[in-house]
């Protein structure tokens, strides 16, 4: 009997395992002492970290991403066997024969995901989530991306590469000063309820480090939903829109735009109404770029910019 038979008859028994060892505060098991050499891997932030180490090659499955990829990573995305646009099925993934599974939030082994985590542990298959995907109130999400960052060039024994792009990170938050205040109301998506950063999203210390304020900072949680009601007694000096490609920054413009209310905004009367792609919002290997894109943002903005 093949690997992949014997695979897919314990999937079909259910059969399952806790995975060996103690989980750490993402509830992940220890890591494969080797470098793994077929990975399913989710969520875009993710699968940045592994494309920029260098080890596509290592990589059998990819998906869910949110937006476009930077042109020297998309290479590499072109060369992986199988991409999704969303969750495969558990069957797909337990198909491929992986010996990791990875995913950039714990979503990826929710309901509706990949899969329970349980059911790959049955099956000898690794899986982990990023720290980034699983952090909790106070943590520090910029030394969190790094901590991934470091871990996954340790798994895939490319340390120097992943020192590299913490360099990258590191320099580019010396781009954001202090200056004049500014306060930002950051346009996630939503309707009927806005969503939007909370106190301790990735942007929210960006900003203040900048010298700007998240007008939701009071607001807990890296994600949150507020009201228009709040938003519109903030009444913030820039809206920063979050760009994705299911819901692009045009249309919430627009949407913003066609509402009496909020058109009343003082950001949009003046046009300071910027965007950010949604990949910028999530720590990871991005997160140096995000924050020269807001120095330039925040200095645009002031007087005399």
């Amino acid at each position: 009997m093949t690997r992949l038979a014997a695979a897919l008859l314990l999937l079909c028994l259910g059969v399952m395992a806790g995975p060996a060892g103690a989980a750490d505060g993402c509830g992940n098991p220890p890591l494969p002492d080797s470098p793994p050499e077929r990975v399913v891997v989710v969520h875009q932030h993710a699968i940045e970290i592994l494309l920029a180490l260098g080890v596509t090659d290592r990589i059998v499955a990819a998906g869910y991403l949110d937006d476009a990829l930077p042109p020297d990573l998309q290479t590499g995305f072109d060369r992986i066997p199988v991409k999704f646009d969303r969750y495969l099925a558990t069957e797909a993934v337990v198909g491929l024969l992986p010996d990791l599974v990875l995913g950039g939030f714990a979503a990826a082994f929710g309901i509706g995901g990949l899969g329970p985590r349980e059911t790959f542990a049955g099956l000898g298959m690794p899986t982990h989530v990023l720290a980034s995907g699983c952090m909790t109130a106070g943590d520090d999400p910029v030394a969190t991306a790094i901590a991934d960052i470091r871990q996954m060039g340790a798994l895939f024994d490319r340390r120097q590469r992943a020192e590299a792009l913490v360099a990258e990170i590191e320099a580019g938050l010396e781009a954001l000063t202090p200056g004049p205040a500014v306060t930002v109301f950051i346009y996630d998506g939503g309707e009927k309820t806005p969503y939007t950063v909370g106190r301790d999203g990735l942007l929210t210390l960006l900003l203040a480090r900048g010298g700007a304020r998240n007008v939701f900072d009071d607001t807990p949680g890296r994600w949150a939903t507020v009201s228009w009601e709040a938003v519109l007694a903030r009444d913030p000096d820039l809206i920063l829109l979050v760009d994705t490609a299911a819901d692009p920054a045009p249309l919430k413009e627009r949407r913003l735009r066609a509402d009496p209310a909020l058109a009343g905004l003082r950001a949009l009367e003046t046009g300071q109404v910027v965007t950010l792609a949604f990949s910028e919002t999530v720590a990871g290997i991005r997160t140096g770029l995000a924050a020269r894109h807001l120095a330039r943002i925040l200095a645009a903005i002031r007087p005399g910019g």
